[in-house]
């Protein structure tokens, strides 16, 4: 099926599900955007440095290529007869195995008719309408944040904004909070932040550096159960990658989202096995073994089309959403970071005892405002907490030093920020330790003379 083909089934779909979903309003004005253009080093470097994490992560993963062979039986489309063009997008079936589970669309589907209806409303004027607008919210590792298309309106969420446009209406907030290297740990302690804050409409959540384990369950379990009790029930939507092997957590996030019978959209089922039955070169559709290129990014955002198009459909006939009770839906791994956050200077959660010699600013441009010495020293806070996690700044000038990080004056782990002959500086992130219960705790961080190192943020629980 060519691209020209899905684009017209797709506008069709749509309009038919339009009329019933408050109808065709015409009015328009440019929402501002933070996507793929603005694609820092880190993510046009993660080529490298992010996929080593992800395959040093993933080592338990068991998705290997002849454990899934294309063509199955069990496929939920079967794959094409013969060689597929990526310029020519998505085939038909490929959208189709897309969509791993279709999951209560009730919270989308609110949101669906909810667009409509403004941008068809002609009594209210721009300024009153961009008020109401669309909040739409992308969270993820480099894959979101911009790697690795050539052309910036390749990405896939400049896609899909192109298409929502065209589609619902010019009325949405875009927010791109994508971070290279980055895994859903992470995510959970930054959500509230960069995500929550705006009160999103609809989440999408990405994260191909998660491994295919318990802890990397536990991380997605926490951060779906925190977007799903938002007051304003946003509509979560699980993005699935894959690498060019299979490796994926998948399996993992699935078992999460299948828990909250959430919507589950699977590049790694679309793909691989036409990948793997020889229809579709994987170098046609990544420079690397993990990042789509611009034709990856572009059936990414026809999927996701597609599935919003199946929704919009339904959204007359689609039940009223049901409010999240974080305390009454039980938790598949016991929600170990509900109240995940992350601190940093000014932090009424971070009491500085002494901050020695790191008194230097930190270089993400994202997180200023942490602890870096240039030289050596030790750092001592008190912080209150179950669970403790270190954001940190890699680097590749050869500069940067081992951190010792003592907990309540006993040495638990030694963090290493010398990143030299790697593709670029970039935060990285480790948990440090658990508790049985919460309480206060004394932490030091000690680093060698003359040695470089960056507190970017405490992850606290």
């Amino acid at each position: 099926m060519t691209k020209r083909f899905i684009a017209a089934l797709l506008a069709l779909t749509i309009t038919a599900a339009l009329a019933g979903c408050g109808g065709s309003g015409s009015d328009s004005s440019a929402a501002e955007t933070t996507t793929a253009a603005e694609t820092t080093a880190a993510a046009e470097g993660a080529d490298t440095a992010e996929t080593a994490a992800a395959e040093d992560a993933a080592a338990e993963t068991t998705a290997a290529p002849e454990e899934t062979p294309a063509g199955t039986d069990d496929l939920k489309a079967p794959v094409a007869d013969g060689a597929i063009d990526p310029k020519e997008g998505a085939t038909e079936n490929m959208l189709e195995r897309s969509i791993l589970n279709k999951g209560d669309i009730s919270r989308l589907a609110e949101k669906l008719k909810a667009a409509k209806e403004l941008a068809a409303n002609k009594e209210l004027k721009g300024p009153e309408k961009a008020k109401l607008s669309t909040k739409i919210a992308f969270l993820g590792d480099s894959i979101t944040e911009g790697s690795a298309p050539k052309q910036a309106d390749n990405h896939y969420i400049h896609q899909f904004q192109q298409w929502w446009e065209e589609n619902f209406s010019f009325y949405a907030e875009w927010t791109n909070a994508g971070i290279g290297a980055t895994d859903s740990y992470l995510a959970v302690h930054r959500a509230d932040e960069d995500v929550l804050a705006a009160q999103p409409d609809i989440i999408f959540i990405e994260f191909i550096n998660d491994a295919d384990n318990d802890f990397y369950k536990s991380t997605m379990d926490s951060l779906v159960r925190k977007c799903l009790a938002q007051p304003n029930n946003p509509a979560v939507i699980l993005v699935e990658m894959t690498m060019e092997d299979g490796t994926c957590p998948q399996r993992v996030h699935s078992e999460i989202g299948l828990a909250y019978d959430i919507p589950i959209i699977s590049y790694h089922d679309a793909v691989l096995p036409e990948v793997q039955a020889g229809n579709l070169n994987w170098k046609d559709i990544s420079p690397d073994n993990i990042h789509p290129n611009d034709e990856g990014h572009i059936m990414l955002a026809q999927m996701l089309e597609n599935f919003v198009s199946i929704v919009a459909e339904e959204c007359e006939s689609a039940p009223a959403p049901t409010p999240f009770d974080r305390a009454a839906v039980e938790s598949p791994t016991g929600d170990k970071y509900a109240d995940a956050c992350i601190a940093g200077k000014g932090s009424d959660l971070v009491t500085v005892v002494d901050e020695g010699n790191f008194t230097e600013e930190t270089q993400y441009w994202k997180m200023k405002d942490g602890w870096r010495t240039k030289n050596g020293g030790t750092a001592t806070f008190e912080l209150e907490f179950k669970n403790l996690g270190l954001l940190y700044w890699m680097v590749t000038d050869g500069t940067g030093g081992t951190a010792t990080i003592s907990i309540d004056g006993e040495e638990l782990k030694d963090l290493n920020s010398d990143f030299s002959g790697g593709w670029g500086d970039y935060a990285k992130n480790d948990e440090l330790i658990s508790f049985d219960e919460r309480g206060k705790h004394t932490v030091t961080v000690t680093v060698p003379e003359g040695k470089n190192f960056e507190i970017l943020r405490f992850m606290i629980s």
